[in-house]
């Protein structure tokens, strides 16, 4: 099931970008994958959750995931990222997007499971004060989370499940937040992996400099169709379910993944 080890996260418009599963990478193997994602707002959340008008909001962004095994206990990882945002009446920005680089260690695995800890840091390419939480971009920050991951059968059909618990904190105006991913995969036909991501953030109270109170959560729908044992494509569609303080987002999102 090395394939389904191989599964990742995707988090849109700033509030993470890609997350790997809990399993670490063989010693001297790993794997890039390559995402551009769409995404368009025309609508937000406010404080009370309710549904308003914004003005439009569209994002264009691509980023590497580069993991490689150190040891077969120790994945290290890097994370660069180009973005361009649109907002309708202030014109657009086009440049270096939030960068990350980090490590995963696995502390404990079985046949089935394992249970990794997982430390980065997030560079941004640029200074950022938007007011919008899933914006806020503007500084450094130290992502520290638990991952939890196992392989399972379903009717003679491979599968896994991740789930990942993460405090990130944050430099600046922006608030401190909470996170909650939760993955599940399964292979219906032998080269076909379709995903259901959940995401969930929450924040740690209010910033400063505007920043308020903030949460979302975003679905992610994809398909992995693999075209030999090292390359596979991904397509998905990506939608924001609620928030507060937060863009409700639609978007579309493809990926190039190698395993080496």
């Amino acid at each position: 099931m090395r394939a389904l080890a191989s599964a990742f996260a995707l988090v849109p418009l700033g509030a993470g970008t890609a997350q790997a599963a809990a399993w670490t990478q063989p010693a001297g193997g790993g794997q890039v994958i390559v995402t551009g994602i769409h995404s368009h707002s025309d609508k937000g959340f406010d404080d009370r959750g309710r549904t308003i008008e914004i003005d439009d909001y569209d994002k264009d962004e691509a980023y590497a995931l580069v993991e490689y095994g150190i040891t077969d206990a120790l994945t290290v990882l890097a994370i660069p990222s180009l973005s361009r945002v649109e907002v309708d009446g202030a014109g657009d920005k086009t440049g270096l997007g939030q960068s990350e680089i980090g490590a995963r260690y696995r502390l404990a695995a079985t046949g089935a499971a394992v249970f990794s800890l997982q430390g980065s840091l997030r560079v941004p390419g640029r200074k950022r004060r938007d007011r919008v939480a899933q914006i806020g971009a503007t500084d450094t920050e130290v992502d520290l989370r638990a991952l939890a991951g196992w392989n399972f059968k379903l009717a003679r059909h491979d599968g896994f499940a991740d789930v990942q618990g993460a405090y990130r904190m944050r430099n600046g105006g922006p608030p401190n937040e909470f996170r909650l991913d939760a993955t599940l995969g399964l292979r219906p036909a032998k080269r076909l992996l379709v995903m259901a991501q959940y995401f969930h953030v929450r924040s740690d109270g209010a910033g400063t400099a505007g920043f308020g109170k903030h949460r979302y959560s975003n679905l992610y729908l994809s398909g992995v169709y693999d075209l030999g044992a090292r390359w596979s494509l991904q397509l998905g569609h990506i939608a924001t379910l609620s928030g507060r303080n937060a863009l409700r987002e639609r978007g579309l999102a493809a990926a190039i993944w190698h395993r080496f």
